[in-house]
């Protein structure tokens, strides 16, 4: 028929989550008999409601699936997609299938999307088949006004993909949470590092805070430590196989904790839904199960089920009785802070000397190692990117030197991926906090690894408030979500003012900065900027911001072909927020004098 000209293609309202989920019942049972992981990517940015062809696109992707499943004999298949362009209209999407198979090489890559052709003649006698689908794929795409393409490593894996405009439907739901259950607290656990990753990401895109483990082991840490710092879980989603501790007995140490609030439990499996559902009785706490692969609405309508009802208040986050009593046994110790932007820095100073803690500063690794030679500190935050020392250099530097082999050393990183916490504790590290910070799991970080230098005093409790001399706060900042910000910096309104002020001052040239080092073929202080705005976004709640630069960030550590593109979206969504913030933020009062008591608040505060 495409030879012919007889086929035609539609258009016409779909959901593109329906097509996915036809998708996944063809190839979950294969994928699953095979131990294969199948994932799906979905960008937030992809609408829910589009106008093309469902039953093509459907076809595409199913072939491409299905080979995906057919050549791969460990590992996984992510089928992801994204928007490549965009109009008032219409989206340009792009899709693809990443497989973990036999690869191809160049010369057998040029032939695929030929009538009846393969790779090679093994091919078809090991796996069957004719080759056909790819071609016919790729004259449905031709037809539909896009274009295929594949890229693989020979024994590495393959990814197929295609482009196809859909027009833009009419928006039927919404996936953001009820404003008032904006920001719970998710775990993710999951074995599988690029499944936690995607639903870090659908999670953080429907508001939630979101926190990843690796295994069931850390998982059962992570809420304890949650639940010390006075921020519980809201919910868990657990993965079902895991090595060493499986899904049902971590669920079941989680019951065990006896947890005045206890998360919910959501179990997550490729395959045996019937059989997990025998064994999710009431001793392991289990309330739902959810099939992989997962879409971001069948996430989104499991978490608003189980935490329907539950409300989480706007506002600085308030630490448990118990860490505040915690918190006065480490008042008096020694910080040295080593952070390289202003903003960060400021900000983790407001909340280490809110707790009576002295806090040293340092610019970058040098300077570091230089102040941990010659001073006494009884703890180092360290960030990880930084100028001419980073914080892993650091680290391994410190660690040379006998008397500095028991400093606790904190890893302070927006960089929260498993392999970014395993480089931190290779290089001497002890532990991790996720940029942008939270306050009470710092304070909590803290007390796990201080030394108590004397009895518990109320030392937030007892602090008198300093009043907030702000004349007006603007009701709302496109850009910005400012109950989030608030709470980074604890509720001060003047504080958080004075961040955004700052951050228009030294990041609004980013972009051009950004260029400049590209322009010198200077990729690691392209990344590092990337990086940096990533961290500041994330503290003064500029969510959308953070989003895009975490993206840009890792094309240009991958050198993809999305980057021009993704430089364009960040331009424009930090232009964006410059102007919105110009316009919306009070006129900066005049200097107010305050008579402050450097000692009683604990700063020593050098910026060499």
């Amino acid at each position: 028929k495409i030879e012919a000209g007889k086929l035609t293609v539609e258009n016409t309202d779909f959901e593109l989550e329906r097509v996915l989920s036809t998708l996944a019942g063809f190839l979950n049972e294969k994928a699953a008999s095979k131990g294969l992981e199948l994932i799906y990517d979905i960008a937030p940015d992809v609408p829910h409601n589009l106008i093309s062809d469902p039953l093509r696109i459907g076809q595409i992707l199913l072939n491409y699936g299905s080979n995906a499943v057919k050549f791969t004999e460990r590992g996984e298949v992510c089928i992801s997609v994204h928007v490549k362009e965009r109009t008032a209209t219409d989206v340009l999407l792009y899709c693809a299938v990443r497989d973990t198979g036999i690869g191809l090489t160049l010369e057998q890559q040029q032939r695929l999307f030929l009538s009846f052709q393969q790779a090679d003649m093994s091919t078809t006698r090991k796996y069957g088949g004719t080759g056909l689908g790819l071609a016919i794929s790729k004259g449905l795409v031709d037809m539909m006004g896009g274009e295929v393409g594949v890229e693989s490593i020979q024994g590495v894996g393959s990814t197929f993909w295609f482009t196809v405009r859909a027009g833009i439907g009419a928006q039927t739901r919404s996936l953001i949470p009820n404003p008032d259950l904006r920001g719970c607290r998710a775990l993710v656990v999951d074995d599988n590092e690029h499944v936690r990753t995607v639903m870090h990401d659908m999670l953080q895109a429907m508001t939630f805070h979101v926190v990843t483990a690796p295994s069931g082991i850390l998982a059962v840490e992570e809420v304890k430590l949650a639940d010390l710092s006075g921020q519980p879980f809201n919910i868990v989603f657990l993965d079902w196989q895991m090595p060493e501790m499986d899904g049902i007995e971590t669920a079941r140490l989680i019951k065990a904790l006896g947890l005045a609030k206890p998360p919910h439990v959501i179990m997550i499996t490729a395959f045996g839904r019937d059989e997990l559902a025998t064994l999710a009785n009431d001793n392991t706490g289990i309330e739902k199960i959810l099939t992989k692969p997962v879409t971001p609405s069948e996430l989104f309508d499991t978490a608003i089920s189980a935490l329907r009802g539950e409300r989480q208040q706007y506002g600085a986050a308030e630490p448990s009785s118990l860490l505040v009593e915690k918190l006065g046994t480490i008042s008096g110790a020694r910080i040295l802070l080593v952070e390289d932007n202003e903003i960060n820095r400021e900000v983790a100073v407001e909340l280490l000397a809110e707790v009576g803690l002295f806090i040293d500063s340092a610019e970058n690794g040098l300077i570091a190692l230089q102040k941990v030679r010659s001073n006494n500190y009884d703890l180092v935050l360290m960030d990880m990117q930084m100028p001419v020392m980073d914080g892993v250099t650091a680290t391994i530097e410190i660690r040379k030197h006998p008397d500095l082999a028991t400093i606790p050393i904190i890893a302070m990183t927006a960089n929260v991926m498993q392999q970014d916490r395993a480089a931190c504790i290779a290089a001497g590290m002890n532990d991790h906090i996720a940029k942008p910070i939270d306050p009470v799991q710092l304070w909590a970080t803290l007390l796990k690894w201080i030394a108590p230098h004397h009895s518990a005093l109320a030392t937030l409790q007892g602090q008198p408030q300093r009043p907030d001399p702000v004349p007006e706060f603007p009701e709302s900042i496109t850009g910005i979500d400012i109950p989030l910000g608030l709470r980074r910096v604890r509720g001060k309104k003047q504080f958080f003012l004075s961040m955004l002020r700052k951050f228009i001052a030294g990041h609004r040239d980013t972009t051009m900065l950004l260029r400049q080092a590209l322009d010198n073929d200077d990729w690691n202080s392209a990344e590092r900027l990337a990086h940096t705005i990533k961290g500041v976004s994330g503290n003064i709640g500029a969510v959308f911001l953070q989003e895009s630069a975490q993206a840009l960030e890792l094309a240009l550590r991958e050198r993809n072909d999305k980057l021009e593109s993704l430089i364009l979206q960040f331009d424009k969504t930090l232009n964006e927020l410059v102007v919105e913030l110009e316009t919306k933020l009070p006129a900066k009062p005049d200097a107010i004098p305050v008579s402050v008591d450097n000692e009683k608040l604990g700063v020593i505060y050098s910026r060499q």
